[in-house]
């Protein structure tokens, strides 16, 4: 059972076939879609899932939870995309509302991280779950302000064009997502989890190689059936542009990712502890991960 804090939708394809795959194999998997990244943390610490997507970084430093990460599965890439006449410039945004996906998320850290580097503080964060739900909010004018991914991003820029704008963001290596796991789960499913992350491995390094991969395996699955056109006709520049900026990671990052996590969750205040402090072992589990990237590399793919 793996928790998903987040909809269905072009960013959560690659995913999706990865899951189809390993049904093939012969393991019985489950997506439990929930609201948020804190529903979704939350579930399996709690044991209503097994294991979770999201960045649970500052949930195991500050609780001790029994999660370990098991493979970062994407780089962050977020555009906080503006009403241009409302907000020309990041100072025009200082005691403003700016929209996030959830608390805890990726996208809430990256927003703090912007008030610290540009000396602004949002008068609210507010978070709406979902890129096509605030994509859709910018359109309608419910809101002015909001951090998107790359699809909708392009998608409110086609719709609307010279409407808004995407403010500048800090460079970042950091995961915007990563895969990880119950503890006690994990050790009693030790082959679960490889195939899993065998087969995470294999689709993320096939999209690396060509895009039209995602698109080819979602007609022959049958996936995504309902995703609205204007969107369907984000999803090849989606993963086109993902690839070529290296966003997939191809061996699961691990210990190297690990560490730039560290930097920037700390900054953003999630990770409370100096970074030459922490341990890798005390988030991720590497073990499991250094026997799927073997295998994987045996395989060759």
């Amino acid at each position: 059972r793996v928790a998903l804090g987040d909809i269905e939708s072009v960013e959560t394809l690659a995913l999706f076939i990865a899951m189809e795959r390993v049904r093939k194999r012969g393991t019985d998997v489950e997506v439990v879609e929930l609201a948020d990244e804190d529903l979704a943390n939350q579930a399996v610490v709690g044991g209503q899932a097994d294991m979770g997507l999201g960045a649970p970084y500052g949930l195991i430093e500050g609780s001790g939870a029994p999660l370990r990460i098991v493979c970062q599965l994407q780089r962050l890439r977020f555009f906080p995309v503006v009403d241009k006449a409302a907000y020309p410039d990041w100072q025009s945004l200082d005691g403003e509302t700016f929209t996030v996906h959830s608390r805890g998320s990726t996208s809430e850290a990256l927003a703090h991280i912007i008030e610290e580097e540009e000396g602004i503080e949002f008068g609210e964060i507010s978070f709406v779950p979902g890129a096509e739900v605030r994509a859709t909010a910018l359109l309608r004018g419910n809101i002015k302000a909001a951090m998107l991914d790359i699809p909708t991003k392009n998608f409110v820029m086609a719709e609307a064009p010279g409407k808004f704008h995407a403010l500048p963001t800090p460079e970042t290596s950091a995961s915007d997502e990563v895969l990880f796991g119950n503890t006690e789960w994990m050790e009693q499913n030790q082959e679960s989890v490889q195939v899993l992350l065998e087969e995470v491995l294999k689709v993320w390094q096939s999209i690396v190689e060509n895009p039209e991969f995602v698109q080819e395996e979602r007609e022959r699955l049958g996936l995504l059936p309902d995703l609205p056109a204007e969107l369907e006709k984000e999803l090849l520049p989606y993963y086109e542009q993902a690839a070529e900026e290296g966003l997939f990671t191809e061996d699961c990052g691990g210990e190297a990712a690990a560490k730039e996590d560290f930097e920037f969750y700390n900054q953003a205040g999630q990770l409370k502890t100096d970074p030459a402090d922490l341990q890798v072992e005390d988030f991720w589990s590497l073990d499991q991960l250094e026997r799927a990237v073997g295998s994987v590399k045996e395989s060759g793919n």
